[in-house]
């Protein structure tokens, strides 16, 4: 039997250059792969949460609508708005928002007709019950009869929302008629309020709604471009109360919501929302 150069040993333990070389390409590929990934993060972040933009219930008014939704969605700049165009009843509006998961909500936007009371969406002439409602009672009242424990089988109220999908900090801005009023009527309670309250009580501490106090009109203010209902005197509710008003044009930064909500926690049973404003 003829010996080989290597031992059985030898062979076993024995490690090519090539293998060497061959291992070092895939570690630097490997390493500007990374590299490039990395950078790519950096610089296109895209936050998780999501902003939407819901509007329309109107035969007259949702092309309207829509250009007051385009507008909004270029002032945001962390992320793409999704534009939610609603053409059922304030059942759908519910549904659309409880398909998200939780805490993904950072912020929403309302373009509809309104009142204190409710979020108006008239799509035909035969159904006036299919609006999104301040409480269980008001909608239910409106409601058409039938055989379910629901009557009103078109419209919902903001207590069917799933407000955990919100983030903590969540935003809501209602771009319609007195949802923010204070009348004799209401004692206070009106739709932005009480959507505030039911964020807070969910846990969300440091949500905000904001809503105009009277009319809304999207082509009566002075340094916004194309229509735009971001004017007049709005409310700031935090918890159900009144955090702040503004008459300052335009979207309300975060900067200046946390500058009130600091103020709030600061001076606690103290602090009187109704005399703050900022204009």
């Amino acid at each position: 039997m003829r010996k080989s150069i290597f031992e059985f040993g030898d062979i076993l333990s024995y490690q090519s250059p090539f293998n060497d070389w061959i291992t070092e390409l895939q570690e630097q590929r490997n390493q500007r792969k990374l590299t490039k990934i990395k950078d790519s993060f950096d610089q296109n972040y895209l936050p998780s949460y999501k902003r939407l933009i819901i509007y329309g219930g109107s035969i007259q008014d949702d092309e309207l609508f829509g250009r007051v939704a385009n507008n909004i969605a270029r002032d945001y700049e962390d992320v793409v708005a999704i534009k939610i165009h609603i053409t059922a009843g304030g059942q759908n509006i519910v549904d659309k928002i409880n398909s998200y998961g939780l805490a993904e909500i950072q912020s929403i936007d309302f373009i509809f007709h309104g009142s204190d009371q409710k979020l108006y969406i008239k799509l035909d002439a035969n159904r006036n019950s299919q609006d999104l409602y301040i409480n269980d009672v008001l909608e239910q009242s409106e409601g058409v009869i039938s055989n379910k424990s629901d009557k009103n089988t078109f419209g919902a109220d903001i207590g069917e929302i799933n407000f955990r999908v919100f983030t903590n900090d969540a935003k809501i801005e209602i771009h319609g008629c007195n949802a923010a009023s204070i009348t004799s009527e209401n004692s206070g309670k009106n739709f932005a309020s009480e959507f505030s309250r039911q964020l807070f009580e969910n846990g969300k501490t440091r949500s905000v709604v904001i809503g105009h106090v009277d009319y809304a009109n999207p082509n009566r203010h002075t340094t916004l471009k194309g229509d735009d209902y971001r004017h007049g005197v709005r409310r700031i509710y935090h918890g159900g109360k009144v955090l702040f008003r503004t008459k300052n044009e335009g979207r309300i930064k975060a900067t200046i919501i946390n500058k009130y909500l600091n103020k709030k926690e600061l001076e606690g049973r103290n602090y009187d929302g109704s005399k703050e404003k900022t204009w």
